[in-house]
């Protein structure tokens, strides 16, 4: 009885050392870019959506192309808040030089920084010195005379619509 006590003692122990162990790399990973947290994303766009570009410099007008949404994520690509106290130490107030460093290191683990914008979001370089990223904000449309959910891809400061994604295929081929 003594010896399954001692066993399990030591298993406890062990796991929580592991656990411990673990939360911290992951909190060191965290501050080390700055992030503060997770970005949730607006749950009306979520979801896989299909779209056509539609913007007037777009080569390739025919293509369907798919955007996924998750809780965290646009495309793939990791949404988190950063930490502005962080920034200012370690980004904006630093030789040009420690931060053209922190933004080479940055861009080879694809985070990005996301915002509530309207009922949608925006999605930018995790170090933005400039530009607007891509806006993801939820509209209605018509297509063939009925109104139907749209998602719009904007960029730029006045949000221009690059293209609106649909829930389906057919609905992003009917829209115009």
């Amino acid at each position: 009885m003594r010896k399954r006590y001692l066993f399990l003692m030591s298993l406890v122990a062990f796991f929580s050392i592991f656990f411990v162990g673990m939360q911290s790399q992951n909190v060191y990973a965290d501050s080390q870019y700055g992030i503060a947290r997770k970005y949730t994303t607006p749950k009306a766009t979520r979801g896989t959506w299909y779209y056509r570009e539609t913007d007037k410099f777009s080569s390739d007008k025919k293509t369907i192309h798919t955007l996924k949404i998750t809780a965290h994520t646009a495309n793939k690509d990791k949404l988190y808040v950063p930490s502005q106290k962080f920034f200012k130490k370690n980004v904006y107030n630093v030789s040009s030089k420690k931060r053209n460093a922190f933004i080479k290191k940055v861009m080879k683990k694809n985070i990005y920084a996301a915002y509530n914008f309207k009922k949608g979001f925006n999605v930018n370089n995790w170090v933005n010195l400039a530009g607007d990223g891509v806006y993801y904000i939820p509209v209605t449309r018509t297509v063939k005379g009925k109104k139907v959910k749209a998602l719009k891809i904007a960029t730029g400061a006045d949000q221009h619509a690059s293209a609106y994604a649909f829930k389906t295929k057919a609905l992003a081929k009917a829209a115009k």
